[in-house]
Order: C-alpha cells, then structure tokens, then sequence
C-alpha cells in the first residue's frame, strides 16, 4: 500500500506540475513574481494530493495536514527556485549546467516532501 500511494502521488506532482501548470505560473515560477501564481500552482499540487490520501482513507486531520505541508512547501520550494533564477541567470538557461542543477535538486525537494507525507501518511500509530 505505500508504494502505491507513493506512485499516485508522484503521478499527482506530474500532472500538477506539467499539466496544469498554466503560462502565468510558469512565468511566476522562473522568476520568483507575481507570488499568487505560485501560490495557485502550490494549491493545484496539494488539492491533487489530498484527494489522493482521502482516496487511501486517511484521517481528516492528517490530509488537513499533509495539505498545509504540500502547500508550504511547494510555494517555498518554487519561490525560492525563482530567486535564484533571477540573482544567478546562469541558473534560469537552460542551455547552462547550472539550471539542470537546480531544477534536479527542485525536483528532489519536492520528491522527499512526497516520501514523507507517505511515511505520516502510513505510520502505525
């Protein structure tokens, strides 16, 4: 049961992230503006994933929480992305290694985020 509820949300990051992601917060995202886009990019993400978890029978309380988590964190991972793509232009080329760099460590970010919302999510306890 973890592994699967591990793949759907993974599945979920793709979908919200490569999918329904829209122009405006893409832009949002590569240069760390217009926050409330990347806030509604974060919300997409955590809305994805509650019905996920709510789908496993997760408690309430826990889905309230793993939202807040999902949420926080995606808009500060994303933010902060953004930032370093607008102080370090090398880092926003994607015909540069140090963008790959980042975006690889974007990514692992946001994956360990989702293996610990499994393990809250499926601890006994």
């Amino acid at each position: 049961m973890p592994y699967l509820l591990l793949i759907l949300l993974i599945v979920c990051h793709f979908v919200a992230d490569y999918c329904l992601t829209t122009r405006q917060m893409l832009e949002a995202k590569a240069s760390g503006k217009r926050v409330h886009y990347i806030a509604l990019h974060a919300g997409v993400h955590a809305v994805l994933m509650s019905g996920v978890l709510l789908a496993f029978r997760t408690d309430l309380q826990l889905v309230a929480l793993l939202f807040a988590i999902e949420l926080v964190s995606h808009f500060i991972i994303d933010y902060a992305k953004g930032l370093v793509g607008r102080r370090f232009p090398a880092c926003a080329n994607v015909q540069k290694k140090a963008f790959w760099v980042v975006y690889g460590l974007d990514q692992l970010l946001h994956m360990l985020v989702i293996v610990t919302m499994v393990w809250l999510a499926t601890r006994q306890g």
